[in-house]
């Protein structure tokens, strides 16, 4: 893993210290100029470092998405002169569910970081990943984003040049119709997304004042043993006396 990936790897409140400490390590190499760069890296916002997070949550679901971009690239090329269709719609669905177990696995990670994976976080990561698996792939496979993406719209996002040949009127149509089901698709993959997310971070707090009240019963079953031995010893010994 590149130096920059495991940057953007540690706790987000950590960003900082280690940038500087990965600064100066470059610079003691003799990597002025990355040092350089490194060093002006700035803080991630809370969104682009739980995309960064999924390099390493969900590896085979980033795959995925980068595969199914690259088919529905080609597809909706091939598509523009009559063929692909069948290919575009499967690579678009494949699209579609590694999108919706990204945004699962995002809001996981914002949770363990402390974080409320709210709609509007999720929302942002998702363009990110959806923009940088077009765009970045790389940067995306090894979790080193260094900024916010966000994608072209249907047909830019699966060509790679943002231009294309203008389709045949109930291509486009078909076309128009699938990108709108894929936004109703992706916008309940958010919403039952938010809810686990929701009922997890409750379910945490329930268990955590639970433990506390555990604690708090075994320190006054504690101390109410140590009581009744002592209230016990005292006894003994006035039958000694006696």
């Amino acid at each position: 893993m590149a130096p920059v990936s495991r940057l953007y790897q540690v706790p987000l409140g950590e960003f900082v210290k280690a940038r500087d400490a990965l600064a100066r390590e470059l610079r003691d190499k003799g990597e002025a100029d990355e040092a350089k760069r490194i060093a002006a890296l700035r803080k991630p916002a809370a969104t682009l470092w739980v995309a960064n997070q999924l390099a390493r949550a969900a590896p085979k679901e980033i795959d995925a998405l980068i595969a199914a971009t690259a088919r529905a690239r080609h597809a909706q090329s091939a598509a523009t002169h009559g063929k692909g269709g069948d290919e575009l719609r499967e690579a678009m669905r494949e699209q579609r569910e590694a999108l919706q177990k990204l945004s699962h696995a995002a809001a996981a990670a914002a949770l363990s970081a402390g974080m409320a994976p709210n709609l509007a976080l999720q929302r942002r990561v998702q363009s990110t990943v959806q923009a940088a698996a077009a765009s970045d792939s790389e940067a995306l496979r090894e979790g080193r984003l260094e900024r916010e993406l966000e994608p072209m719209g249907f047909g830019d996002l699966v060509l790679e040049s943002g231009r294309q040949s203008p389709p045949h009127d109930g291509r486009q149509r078909e076309a128009d119709a699938e990108r709108k089901r894929v936004q109703r698709e992706l916008k309940k993959a958010e919403e039952c997304a938010q809810r686990l997310a929701t009922s997890a971070e409750q379910a945490e707090k329930n268990a955590s004042r639970a433990e506390e009240a555990a604690a708090k019963l075994r320190e006054r079953a504690t101390a109410a043993r140590r009581e009744s031995d002592e209230a016990g010893a005292a006894a003994l010994d006035l039958r000694r006396r006696s």
